[in-house]
């Protein structure tokens, strides 16, 4: 919509041209590379200089930026009163090597101790399951793990009022150890204490061959199945959406040859667990 009204404005008549091609299937393709480059309005407003709309046409033809929304890392009965979020910086640089940084990391990253900042919290669907002694297996990629850090954070709290809880599983995905082991220190601690049951780490590019959660999955298929299907346990996978399909088959593995259940009816079984709240996704 911004390309077509640009046209509108524009005194040059081929780039009013341009612009106007860049909306119809023939632009279709260069119109997803720029997409695809992030291609901001202010570098249209530059590439196209004789469209020069007022600040009050620009007001009008450009989307306010939309909120930015985090999962919440911490547990309010561990930290009450403050609330901690996973943000890891944002950046990449453009076909023209133009360096840019997420909008909102950028802003995050400005800010000093003190500094006033407006928030809202929604409801998420990332929520532990009503029983302390329910298994817990959890999938997270990145900053993904960060309600993941919440749930452990609050079971330890449980544990230590003298509550029992169940067992916990953590599958943590990123690329190289070194440098992504987000609080890393924190889960080795508590799998040292025996409250996350099991700490099963993928760092695909620390080795020749990629290694993903899934094929950790697949390694714990007899763990999972006794965990989903005979103890009420509940799976919670959250980060990108690219490993969603390959974790659901990995589930599957261990329905079929650990839990009795038939090919046929694994994915059932899984939509069934999604509609009872045992099988939750998170993905952007």
């Amino acid at each position: 919509k911004f390309y077509a009204a640009l046209a509108d404005f524009a005194a040059d008549e081929k780039e009013a041209e341009k612009l106007r091609w860049l909306t119809t299937s023939e632009g279709a393709i260069e119109f997803k590379d720029r997409v695809a480059d992030t291609c901001t309005y202010a570098d249209l407003l530059r590439e196209f200089s004789s469209a020069r709309p007022s600040m009050l046409h620009l007001v009008d033809l450009i989307a306010p930026i939309k909120p930015r929304h985090y999962s919440i890392a911490s547990s309010m009965r561990m930290h009450p009163g403050s609330v901690h979020l996973c943000v890891v910086t944002v950046h990449w640089r453009t076909s023209r090597g133009e360096q840019r940084t997420g909008q909102c990391t950028r802003f995050l990253n400005s800010l000093t101790v003190g500094d006033r900042v407006v928030v809202s919290v929604k409801p998420s669907v990332m929520k532990l399951p009503p029983l302390d002694e329910q298994p817990v297996i959890m999938a997270g990629l990145g900053t993904g793990m960060a309600p993941f850090r919440a749930f452990i954070e609050e079971r330890a709290v449980r544990k230590l009022e003298g509550h029992k809880v169940g067992p916990m599983t953590l599958y943590f995905g990123s690329r190289h150890r070194a440098m992504e082991y987000l609080y890393g220190e924190e889960f080795e601690a508590y799998h040292a204490d025996g409250l996350l049951t099991n700490l099963r780490l993928a760092f695909s590019r620390d080795q020749k061959n990629k290694v993903y959660i899934q094929h950790k999955m697949r390694d714990d298929a007899e763990t999972l199945a006794s965990h989903m299907l005979t103890q009420e346990g509940c799976f919670y996978l959250c980060g990108p959406t690219w490993p969603t399909g390959d974790v659901k088959d990995a589930m599957v593995h261990a329905f079929t040859t650990y839990g009795n259940v038939k090919k046929s009816d694994a994915s059932k079984l899984i939509e069934e667990l999604k509609e009872s709240e045992r099988y939750i996704l998170e993905v952007y």
